[in-house]
């Protein structure tokens, strides 16, 4: 069984159409990559898997059990989790509070337990701070725990919605532009970072415009263009695909080790 699948997905903005009967499943632990020219539906698709938006016609599956037009919160609790290509960090809270707010799905949030604060939730909220401050060693954010995350660089900043992103304990993490607006170096320290995130961790599918961090790490990618699946397969087929070497460069570019070229 898939962990994701999508079948003939389509989404139109009055008598624009978005996205166009796009099928596919992605396998549990792999990292996936959605790539595609501007304007190719990868966002439109990324908000419909998290229930941000409605599809208009088609399906969704997560583990076997259908999603479709599920609310984003109904969404996070079975298991999907997300980050932006803007930052949705909290700037005036400490960067150990915006993990701590990941982890708030996985706290119990009955009424009686909050009024009376049950063994059962301190021991949760207990459990929610370890992990935490865990993310932010393994994050390389534990310098910067108490810091309001305003005080942050910013590719400390890309690092720490990853890491509330991971405090809900997703099976299915959705990366949107991780590396975007980063300087090289940082870009390389957010590609370690996801190496890392996916041995052992959950599945990911990510976004992202930098072919040469796609292509040394995304084991499946797949390609939109103008709301259609153009190819999908492994970066060796995916970097010698004319049809996508044509729908990013026109007919005489070529993609040499994972770096477009014109």
């Amino acid at each position: 069984m898939s962990l994701l699948e999508v079948q003939h997905l389509a989404k139109s903005f009055g008598g624009v159409r978005a996205l166009d009967g796009v099928s596919f499943s992605l396998d549990a632990g792999r990292v996936h990559a959605l790539i595609g020219p501007n304007g190719a539906g990868k966002t439109t698709l990324f908000n419909l898997i998290t229930g941000m938006l409605a599809p208009t016609s088609g399906r969704i599956f997560f583990r076997g059990q259908e999603v479709t037009g599920l609310p984003p919160e109904a969404l996070a609790a079975l298991g999907i989790a997300r980050t932006f290509q803007n930052l949705q960090v909290f700037l005036d809270m400490t960067v150990r509070e915006n993990v701590l707010v990941g982890c708030h799905l996985r706290l119990e949030r009955r009424l009686h337990a909050c009024l009376l604060r049950t063994p059962s939730l301190r021991r949760a909220e207990r459990e929610a701070r370890e992990r935490a401050d865990r993310l932010l060693r393994e994050l390389g954010l534990d310098r910067y725990a108490e810091a309001r995350a305003d005080s942050l660089p910013y590719g400390a900043l890309k690092r720490l919605e990853i890491a509330r992103a991971l405090a809900a304990e997703p099976v299915l993490l959705l990366l949107d532009e991780p590396a975007a607006g980063c300087n090289e170096r940082e870009t390389a320290e957010i590609g370690e970072l996801l190496r890392s995130v996916a041995r052992g961790g959950p599945t990911v599918l990510l976004v992202e415009h930098d072919m040469r961090l796609v292509m040394n790490l995304a084991e499946h990618i797949l390609v939109l263009d103008h709301g259609r699946l153009l190819a999908e397969g492994p970066p060796e087929r995916i970097r010698r695909d004319p049809q996508v070497i044509e729908a990013y460069l026109g007919r005489h570019g070529q993609v040499t080790d994972g770096v477009a070229q014109g």
